[in-house]
């Protein structure tokens, strides 16, 4: 299998690339692709990367091919993290998702093209870029809705996981929980279904109510919304200790879309969780192996017969989408998944 990085110079492509490289999981003779912009810094960034990739992983490298026109790509599995960021600052208003993907929409759609026209028709597209949603669209409109997944709602389970591990004191892989819907405010966390190793059913039901508070879920958009007016409050005044501090006074599944917040804007951004969630996903296309998972997929009426793209179960294999689920749910969050996918689906509309 050979892998192309678009983006591979930027933050979270850098992140991914390296990793790949690490993790042996290219053969000497397979092909790792960085595909850079042939009008932008990366045109020249790109050759160093790969020249320091090489002095550093000499043994263990793959080929490397730098690309910088869309229409030469060739690989099997193609990672898209390529486009405007936010700035990691709140000194002015922070960019928009609405602002993202009118910024980024022409990004996909360039590449997406050239893809559709020039490959060997069996890639399997994984979007890191956001919005995700609109990525996934995209390349779903020229390639086939089977061959792209998002990873929005991949590393939002990963999260919700890591969440509830945490205040049960426990560790992340015995927690088997999903979010879907957008990846972002209007994400679904799916009570009704977590379930962990080890827990009967009475147990399971005691914790979560402890850790998940009095709260009901139809308050879940609200209570997003208001942790990160006082977030953005704190970091406005640059008091980042102190918003962090206030993220763990949070339920788990607030605090899966506000931590995020807190790290992109102190600074740091979130690279680190994001590559190795990206590669997560990545070896298990890479293995061969069928999973259970949840991400951005376009949909047409499988699950509550919602059509568009939005987050949801679906088996994932080294195909692409195998299977998209209509996992039970209650009414509550059935009701915000349909929601925040109407909502998704008005913000796509204006880029076809």
């Amino acid at each position: 299998m050979n892998i192309a990085v678009i983006g591979a110079c930027g933050d979270v492509g850098r992140q991914i690339v390296q990793h790949i490289v690490v993790e042996r999981l290219l053969e000497c003779d397979q092909r790792l692709v960085l595909v850079g912009n042939a009008d932008g810094p990366s045109a020249r960034s790109a050759y160093g990367l790969a020249a320091d990739l090489t002095d550093a992983y000499a043994e263990i490298c793959p080929t490397i091919e730098i690309v910088l026109d869309p229409s030469k790509i060739r690989a099997d599995l193609i990672i898209a993290a390529a486009g405007r960021t936010p700035r990691p600052t709140l000194d002015a208003a922070p960019m928009t998702r609405d602002g993202l993907a009118e910024a980024n929409a022409p990004i996909f759609e360039r590449y997406a093209r050239a893809i559709a026209e020039h490959g060997h028709g069996h890639e399997i597209v994984l979007c890191v870029s956001n919005p995700v949603e609109l990525a996934v669209a995209v390349f779903a409109k020229h390639l086939g809705r089977r061959r792209v997944i998002g990873m929005g709602a991949f590393l939002d389970s990963l999260r919700f996981r890591k969440e509830i591990a945490t205040d049960l004191g426990i560790r992340r892989q015995t927690v088997h929980a999903f979010i879907v819907g957008e990846h972002g405010t209007l994400s679904v966390p799916l009570w009704s279904g977590v379930h962990i190793f080890g827990y009967d059913a009475d147990r399971l039901s005691g914790e979560l109510a402890r850790i998940r508070g009095p709260r009901p879920i139809e308050e879940f958009p609200r209570d997003v919304a208001r942790a990160q007016a006082e977030l953005e409050s704190l970091i406005r005044r640059g008091d980042v200790r102190e918003a962090y501090a206030a993220v763990e006074r949070f339920p788990p599944d607030v605090r899966v879309v506000v931590r995020p917040f807190v790290t992109h804007y102190s600074g740091a951004k979130t690279v680190i969780g994001t590559g190795h969630a990206t590669m997560e996903f990545i070896r298990t296309i890479t293995q061969g192996a069928d999973a259970l998972v949840s991400g951005q997929v376009a949909i047409d009426g499988e699950v509550y017969g919602i059509h568009g793209t939005i987050g949801v179960p679906f088996v994932v294999g080294n195909r692409g989408v195998d299977r998209i689920f209509e996992l039970p749910m209650d009414e509550v969050e059935r009701r915000l998944l349909v929601d925040s996918a109407h909502q998704v689906r008005a913000k796509i509309a204006p880029y076809g």
